[in-house]
């Protein structure tokens, strides 16, 4: 048997969490070897509650671990242990590192250069816009792109990283073979299709608490080299994701937005309290002194469009009404001009009738 059978057998011993196996560790006890210590060696070990101890004892069989095994062959699940060359060395480093991780598709990205975006689940048409515009242009920069495949902002930060070039991450606090939420289920199977990974640390059969998804969030800022926080209410949960990140010494960085939205707090305050700001993701990239890859667009603009080109700029975000209100032109007008700078990337439309520049 391999060292990740013994860790799947222990993690699996009723009772038995991160803290149980870590403290047998501190003991100088190896895995493999607590397997096949006798019964009364384990019962004596000091420090371990007694009830674990008698739980280790019963469990202790290669039929057990071979039961466990046959279940996650059922759901085409795989796993790594913590002393796997497999698992990532930012993740081993973090306080409580999970013991086993499972997962669905590529591990190898675990090596790659990973950033996180995260957000809020109920989102604006403003935030939707720069999670997906951040997570492809990022991805097409390299960077595998991480998150929680919840609604809102992970979502769109799967999306858009599926849209560049590189792969992207879910970290579920379901396990690995159970997509939650279910409306999600599409985006699972294309992040698998396109050769992402699907990460969580729950077995197969493990019922799904609240607290899964806060302990979810310590193992997606572990794995990244640094945290986005898109769009975030001043009490998200995305904050907690923050928060993990500033424990394990990542960069942490935030798109500003609106201070009279609620849903801008989050990011606003994180910026105050030392965030980086970022409006493009050369703010992001220079932290890893990488150089952004430009393309450069030159187009011919006439007068109308110079027009509505300057007012989008100075106003941020323009809706359709607000150019007619300050402009000559009449809706129609506008709407095709509007068109033509959507078509040369000069503009583009963030929900219904509202343009910002690209």
């Amino acid at each position: 048997m391999e060292i990740k059978d013994f860790y799947l057998w222990l993690s699996l011993v009723p009772g038995v969490g991160n803290k149980t196996i870590e403290n047998i560790r501190n003991l100088g006890i190896d895995i493999k070897d607590l397997f096949y210590m006798k019964d009364d060696e384990i019962l004596n070990i000091k420090n371990i509650n007694t009830n674990i101890k008698q739980n280790i004892v019963k469990y202790k069989s290669i039929s057990y671990i071979d039961t466990l095994k046959e279940k996650l062959k059922n759901t085409k699940v795989d796993y790594i242990c913590i002393e796997d060359d497999d698992y990532p060395e930012k993740l081993r480093n973090i306080y409580n590192p999970p013991n086993i991780l499972y997962y669905k598709g590529d591990i190898s990205l675990l090596k790659e250069n990973i950033l996180a975006i995260v957000g809020s689940r109920k989102c604006s048409d403003y935030g939707i816009y720069y999670a997906k515009k951040f997570a492809k242009e990022l991805s097409d920069e390299g960077f595998v792109i991480v998150s929680g495949l919840a609604t809102g902002i992970d979502s769109y930060a799967h999306i858009g990283c599926l849209n560049g070039k590189s792969k992207t991450i879910a970290v579920l606090g379901s396990s690995a073979n159970d997509v939650t939420p279910k409306k999600n289920i599409n985006l699972y199977h294309k992040i698998l299709d396109n050769n992402g990974l699907i990460l969580s640390e729950y077995f197969v059969d493990k019922s799904v608490h609240p607290s899964n998804f806060v302990n979810r969030n310590r193992i997606i800022s572990g794995i990244s080299d640094g945290v986005l926080l898109v769009e975030a209410y001043k009490k998200s949960g995305s904050l907690i994701t923050v928060n993990f990140g500033l424990e394990q010494g990542k960069n942490i960085f935030s798109v500003p937005a609106n201070i009279n939205y609620s849903s801008s707090e989050g990011c606003n305050n994180i910026i105050n309290q030392g965030a980086k700001l970022v409006t493009d993701i050369s703010d992001i990239l220079e932290e890893y002194n990488i150089i952004k890859k430009v393309e450069i667009k030159k187009y011919d603009l006439n007068e109308d469009e110079k027009i509505i080109v300057e007012l989008v700029k100075n106003k941020g975000i323009c809706n359709i009404d607000y150019i007619c209100d300050n402009t000559c032109f009449n809706i129609k007008d506008i709407t095709s001009i509007t068109s033509r700078l959507v078509l040369k990337d000069i503009l583009v439309e963030i929900g219904s009738k509202n343009y910002s520049l690209n």
